[in-house]
């Protein structure tokens, strides 16, 4: 593995170009461990985060001649020697590996030599499969630390599926473990996190593994206090964590930035997105779109075969910060694109005929240089339109806003009409087993359709709303036909479905939610790998019956004056609502936002709710807002109502010494504050969020860095939890 030999001292700003060199150089020492020509067999699952990491130009100056697919079958390398697997620590995909290394040494052909990384920690189980089909002993095992991915300069993501579901269905807290080991790289490189604050059951896991795994690199170091293992970060001010099960309702949510609805019309996977049947597409230039099947990746070699017609109707577009247009629209609230898109239209087209006005040699010239530059913004643009007319004909549908409407309904705190209540009577009525769900059950081979079609994932996003908000006033008889309706509509295998959101609170039978209510807070604690209560996603202290009615008012979820073209809060990226989320880190930097206008009104009770007359924390004299300021203080009201423990802990430079007013002290003496805060969310984060952290970082004048185990809206947020036909 790469040794990191850059110092946190030498280190004054963060940068995803760091992470991305160290991710290629450390795939290209496994690479060179393979002597002369060779196959790599990618995980798909991986196969979009490596061409961020590494362009196959690259892979080809170190032997890789040939890209395949991990899929059923036998695996035709020719004559190449050398074979090397990338792929998740997956079962059933350790017994596919174990075929196709059966299936090469019964073929009788030239000798191979197997060679398996694991993305990204090496398992004992898997090498137990391995053992069990036979194979252990031809293949040589390793692991390869894909930690967290840089998708963007304030995104990183690792990209792991079904987090939420392994920590809060399975018990499987293997990914605690990955994102506490990416954690670690970025403190080696950028200096300790001086303080850790965060909310849920999950981000206590979290920081007390990294408390652990930063006391074990202390005892193994040399040096004393003043080491360079033991520097606190100038970067970073603070580490964030955020568990979902504190925030289920933004993932449900239909997302309204323009980002938001590529991903929920189209389906984004590892900053890219597949389109289909679009014909206005044409390939972009400087590599912003390309074919689907490019740089040899296939099930059958390194030219990628497949039908020539459907390969020429799909295309991949990258979105990211190199696309220019892509970089000014993407966080806009869907309203203002298209003025956008026709402002900068007429921009490029005035640019164009600047041509005409050119006189002299040097005028040409000037024009001339600036000619491939238009070229791409125009490719660009042309790709942009298209989307934005795609999308448009979906917002405009019937179908989308009568989902909005219900979704409008619910989070701001009424009940549904009797034509919203048909409405989800009648999704049930046509629903749809078989239908695509972009980004989860397929791609498009066509344009999407303008109505959305009635999946089990739209009407589970619905129904799983309506008990969020609904609460105690969801009543049984209701809950008790959705379900028969949902048993009837998509087949009796979908009760597992049902047991599984109850079980992770997502869709609660009101009976259940009241026998939780009565039982009260006293839980025991859990002896073992949590020492420390047993994870839930039910607040476990509520002092309100219907917590999230509370919350709603507490954090100023609802603004009702939102401004979408030009936004000063949070709650643009909903058109009206704040992700509790978002509201989160704003109390932390004690953001304007979540104080009341006016607390004389209705609101002045919320502004004393310890009882004893004092107010929330406000910023002191001078003080700007940016970075974590006090951190929970003053909010216990509001994190009693919501799940799991409350994290604030700080990493001192001294040994022992936890008080947070150390850590607050010790970056004052840095001199300026550190110019970044690093906002982690477990279980998965949404484009709205990631959009509405770029808003903070704006207004702040501090940059906020997303990072998350996953990017996801509602349909794979539910994905995980929902069970596939018996037939499949």
């Amino acid at each position: 593995m790469r040794p990191v030999d850059k110092s946190p001292e030498s280190s004054n700003e963060f940068s995803i170009t760091q992470l991305r060199e160290i991710l290629r150089d450390e795939l290209i020492a496994i690479l060179d461990t393979i002597r002369g020509s060779k196959a790599l067999v990618l995980d798909k699952d991986l196969s979009g985060a490596l061409s961020i990491i590494v362009d196959f130009g690259v892979l080809k100056d170190h032997g890789v001649e040939k890209i395949f697919l991990l899929d059923d079958g036998p695996l035709d390398t020719g004559t190449i020697k050398g074979v090397l697997y990338l792929t998740l620590p997956h079962i059933r995909k350790m017994k596919l590996i174990a075929e196709q290394v059966r299936a090469s040494s019964q073929s009788g052909g030239v000798p191979k030599e197997y060679s398996l990384q694991l993305v990204p920690r090496r398992t004992l189980l898997c090498e137990r499969v391995l053992e069990e089909e036979g194979v252990l002993g031809d293949i040589t095992i390793g692991e390869y630390r894909m930690d967290f991915i840089p998708l963007e300069g304030d995104l990183l993501s690792l990209e792991l599926p079904s987090t939420f579901k392994e920590l809060y269905l399975d018990g499987d807290f293997s990914s605690i473990q990955h994102v506490a080991r990416a954690i670690m790289r970025l403190q080696g490189l950028y200096g300790f996190f001086p303080r850790i604050v965060g909310k849920g059951d999950f981000a206590q896991v979290l920081a007390d593994s990294l408390a652990r795994m930063r006391l074990e690199l202390v005892s193994g170091g040399t040096g004393g206090p003043s080491s360079g293992v033991l520097a606190m970060s100038t970067v970073f001010d603070s580490l964030v964590i955020i568990d979902r099960a504190v925030d289920m309702v933004t993932p449900l949510l239909t997302q309204l930035t323009y980002e938001g609805l590529i991903s929920e019309v189209y389906g984004i996977s590892n900053g890219s997105v597949t389109l289909g049947g679009v014909a206005a597409l044409a390939p972009s230039a400087a590599g912003t779109a390309t074919t689907a099947n490019t740089s040899g990746v296939g099930g059958s070699g390194a030219s990628g075969s497949g039908d020539s017609q459907s390969a020429g109707k799909r295309r991949r577009i990258m979105l990211n910060d190199s696309d220019t247009i892509y970089r000014e629209i993407r966080s806009m609230n869907f309203a203002g694109v298209g003025a956008l898109l026709s402002k900068i239209s007429r921009q490029l087209q005035d640019n164009y005929e600047s041509r005409h006005r050119a006189k002299t040699v040097q005028e040409i010239r000037s024009f001339v240089g600036k000619l491939g530059g238009l070229q791409a913004e125009h490719q660009s643009l042309k790709s942009h339109v298209s989307l934005a007319e795609s999308i448009m004909r979906r917002t405009q549908s019937d179908d989308f806003n009568a989902i909005l409407e219900i979704e409008q309904s619910l989070v701001g705190g009424n009940d549904l009409t009797k034509e919203q209540l048909a409405y989800i009577e009648k999704m049930l009525a046509l629903a749809d087993p078989n239908a695509i769900v972009p980004g989860v059950g397929g791609e498009l081979k066509e344009q999407p359709p303008v109505s959305i079609p009635n999946s089990i994932h739209k009407v589970l996003r619905v129904l799983c709303l309506y008990s969020l908000w609904r609460g105690p006033n969801f009543k049984q008889k209701t809950y008790d036909a959705w379900y028969e309706d949902v048993v009837a509509a998509f087949g009796h295998h979908q009760a597992i479905t049902l047991d599984n959101l109850e079980r992770v609170g997502l869709l609660s039978s009101p009976s259940s939610t009241a026998q939780i209510i009565s039982s009260g807070p006293g839980e025991s604690r859990a002896s073992g790998l949590l020492n420390s209560v047993a994870p839930s996603t039910k607040p476990r202290s509520p002092v309100h019956p219907n917590s999230i009615g509370f919350l709603r008012k507490a954090l100023n979820l609802i603004v009702s004056d939102v401004r979408e073209s030009n936004p000063d809060d949070a709650s643009y990226v909903y058109s009206g609502y704040a992700p509790i989320s978002i509201r989160l880190l704003q109390c932390l930097v004690r953001d304007p936002a979540v104080y009341p206008a006016n607390p004389s009104g209705r609101y002045a009770a919320l502004l004393r709710p310890l009882g004893d007359g004092r107010a929330r924390p406000a910023l002191a004299d001078g003080q700007s807002t940016g970075g974590v300021k006090g951190g929970w203080a003053g909010w216990e009201d509001v994190l009693n109502e919501l799940p799991g423990e409350t994290v604030d802990v700080s990493q001192s430079p001294g040994d022992g010494d936890s008080d947070v007013a150390v850590a607050d002290a010790m970056v004052r003496r840095l001199g300026e504050k550190a110019p970044a805060t690093l906002v982690v969310f477990l279980g998965g984060c949404t484009f709205t969020e990631i959009a509405a952290l770029r808003l903070l970082s704006q207004q702040h004048g501090h940059r906020y860095i997303a990072a998350t185990t996953q990017i996801i809206n509602g349909n794979s947020f539910l994905d995980s939890l929902i069970q596939k036909s018996m037939t499949n």
